[in-house]
């Protein structure tokens, strides 16, 4: 099973990151909108500007089998979205997290955002779960020239153990895509990027043909391990734990100025006390049709840059001066990786459980804001981000 796992976690421990190498027309003109006075549809991606409490926002948001997902920034932060109650098909409450809450500041309150579509994009409230913060969300669905339109969709299948045992374990795999709306030149290259993300075999290939032969070998490595359990197991016990999954997602985390960047997140179980899972940052620059890599971003000595890193895991995790890191990581140093991607208003660092921290602890993410490296950043990659 092993080898499969591999195969359909597509890298999930090959964090290469940004520096490995259901219309037509253009990205998008300037301020163009896709939706007006539509219907929500069942699956969609949306690029969605506004203002939450007056201030202004940009949100990604992915809605896939009735599952919502986002990552936006507000007042500084980095925030994540995650479905909490769906209300209707238009209606929707999310979860709002940020990706160092909660473990590291148990005081950290938990806030919601309610939306209603309106047609081109949602209005609602933000609120903390004290309720004694309210704000108004204003959302527009908007694609900027340099911003690009996309569909989200998924593939899942399923196989039992046992066919005729209704208790049977089973093995579930899927993969959450995003296929872009145009056919550009742009957009035919970023289309066989998305598609690469699975497997290099993919990019030249319809994206459920491959999936059919990633799932055919999932399921048939499955059904050779329940084989051999029975075969060597006197304890029936064991089909306890066999049931299996395999799922992959991917979302976006920036979609602007001709950059796109893609957090693939990939999870598995199989077996044990609990699953294993990680993102891989691809950030794309569409209009040069390259793969990213960190000295695209900042030209700086790693020593430099560790320090930075340091500084701001500090911050981020609210490591007090004197105290060591390793209160927080296994060593008492972090040194910067290859999963790297940004925003609008700074640079970060993934690190996937286990890789600097317990599993405990989740995703450790280090975010440095832009001006933490001003004298760094190229002059290509701050023109176009039109960082001062």
């Amino acid at each position: 099973m092993k080898n499969i796992i591999y195969l359909s976690l597509f890298g999930l421990l090959l964090i290469s990151a940004c520096n490995n190498t259901k219309s037509d027309g253009k990205s998008g003109g300037k301020d163009s909108i896709e939706a007006t006075n539509k219907e929500l549809s069942a699956t969609f991606y949306k690029r969605l500007e506004g203002t939450i409490d007056g201030k202004p926002v940009v949100m990604h948001l992915q809605k896939v089998d009735d599952d919502y997902s986002g990552v936006y920034s507000f007042k500084s932060s980095w925030l994540n979205l995650s479905t909490d109650t769906l209300i209707g098909k238009d209606s929707v409450v999310l979860f709002e997290n940020g990706f160092y809450d909660y473990y590291f500041d148990k005081d950290a309150q938990q806030t919601t955002l309610s939306l209603k579509w309106t047609g081109n994009g949602f209005n609602g409230t933000w609120k903390n779960d004290k309720g004694n913060k309210s704000f108004p969300v204003t959302l527009i669905e908007k694609y900027p020239e340099g911003s690009y339109q996309f569909t989200a969709d998924i593939y899942q299948d399923s196989i039992k153990a046992m066919v005729n045992d209704e208790k049977s374990p089973y093995a579930k795999i899927s993969f959450e895509y995003l296929k872009p709306v145009n056919k550009d030149v742009e957009s035919t290259w970023l289309d066989s990027q998305l598609k690469k993300i699975f497997g290099n075999e993919m990019a030249q290939s319809d994206r459920s043909i491959g999936f059919k032969k990633i799932t055919s070998a999932y399921f048939e490595d499955y059904k050779t391990q329940i084989k051999d359990q029975q075969q060597s197991s006197k304890d029936r016990g064991f089909l306890q734990w066999m049931n299996y999954t395999n799922n992959s997602q991917q979302s976006i985390s920036y979609n602007d100025n001709h950059f796109v960047v893609i957090d693939f997140l990939a999870d598995a179980y199989t077996g044990g006390a609990h699953g294993n899972y990680g993102s891989t940052m691809f950030c794309f620059d569409v209009k040069n049709k390259k793969q990213m890599v960190l000295s695209d971003i900042v030209k700086i000595d790693s020593n430099t840059l560790q320090k930075i890193v340091e500084k701001n895991m500090r911050k981020n995790y609210n490591i007090k001066t004197g105290e060591q890191l390793n209160s927080v990581l296994f060593d008492n140093f972090i040194k910067p990786n290859k999963n790297f991607y940004f925003n609008a208003n700074g640079l970060a660092f993934m690190y996937n459980p286990y890789e600097v921290a317990s599993y405990a602890q989740g995703q450790i993410v280090v975010f440095i804001p832009y001006s933490d490296l001003k004298g760094y950043l190229t002059p290509s990659f701050a023109e176009r981000m039109k960082i001062q």
